[in-house]
């Protein structure tokens, strides 16, 4: 099992030199990828109803690409319907390049409405917005004159340079619980990155709800079989999990989670940090790192 974190940028985590010190003290404890969420214009009210502050995810993740050498990079999650796909090929491709082939694109269709109308970005349309993103980015590094006509836009002859290191592109992830996602995941993706949820919050989310083990189970074998259908290895791709990890609690029950959803094919798990002054983060990271991930297969 690889471990992923969420950074936090609330209070002090969003000072300069916490988040070095968390970065480098994650990194040291063997935790597999950082990540920021993506939130560039959220409402007042979302933020007092439980939402949560956040960098620009590809600002924040060149600035961990400067102070980390071997844990990758995440955006978790980039909602690509935000973005303009050729002004969102570009962060995509600095981030890796300035990572040195470090960055995974973990990515989601969105759900705040009005985040998107004051974007300019149409809520109604989003899954298409969201399916011509991905296939700008699947294709823009190919060709040194990338030719695509969009839904809003027209790319004649643009060219990506530098280029990312991974190419054709960095790893695709598709974040969400809905039958929809594992579909986009068998079709062009690299990873499925689920969320545990309520009933009730997957409503706020616009996803689907998956509460149970038993759920992710039945999820994990519609993967599979659509990926078969596809023509590709379901064990080439990646399933990084949200939800049931925790840093608090025993070693041993954390290692026996692991090892059941491991048995699932769960390969990654996200788990957050405790609140609090950045000397007890970079504890908790530690000891994490020493009692858990040091002991995970």
């Amino acid at each position: 099992m690889k471990y992923s974190i969420e950074m936090s940028v609330r209070g002090e985590a969003a000072e300069p030199a916490a988040i070095v010190a968390t970065a480098q003290a994650a990194e040291q404890a063997g935790f597999s990828m950082l990540g920021y969420t993506d939130h560039p214009a959220p409402s007042r009210k979302w933020l007092e109803s439980g939402g949560h502050p956040t960098f620009d995810p590809f600002a924040g993740l060149c600035f961990l690409a400067a102070v980390t050498t071997r844990v990758r990079l995440m955006t978790y999650l980039a909602v690509l319907p935000y973005r303009n796909p050729m002004l969102l090929a570009k962060s995509v491709a600095t981030v890796d390049r300035l990572s040195g082939g470090r960055f995974t694109m973990v990515s989601g269709t969105g759900y705040l409405r009005s985040e998107f109308g004051g974007l300019g970005r149409s809520f109604d349309d989003r899954n298409e917005l969201f399916d011509e993103a991905v296939e700008v980015i699947r294709h823009a590094y190919r060709d040194p004159e990338f030719v695509y006509e969009g839904r809003d836009f027209t790319a004649r002859g643009v060219t990506y340079d530098p280029a990312p290191v991974q190419l054709p592109h960095p790893p695709i992830w598709i974040g969400g619980s809905s039958r929809a996602s594992r579909r986009r995941v068998a079709r062009f993706g690299d990873g499925w990155a689920p969320l545990m949820n309520s009933e009730a919050f997957a409503a706020t989310v616009r996803s689907a709800p998956l509460v149970t083990l038993d759920d992710l189970s039945r999820g994990i074998d519609d993967l599979r079989a659509l990926l078969e259908a596809e023509g590709r290895d379901p064990m080439g791709v990646s399933i990084q999990l949200d939800g049931p990890g925790s840093m608090d609690g025993p070693a041993d029950a954390a290692l026996e989670q692991a090892a059941a959803l491991g048995e699932l094919g769960v390969t990654h798990m996200v788990v957050r940090p405790p609140a609090g002054p950045t000397g007890q983060v970079v504890e908790a990271l530690e000891a994490f790192g020493a009692a858990v991930i040091a002991h995970s297969a």
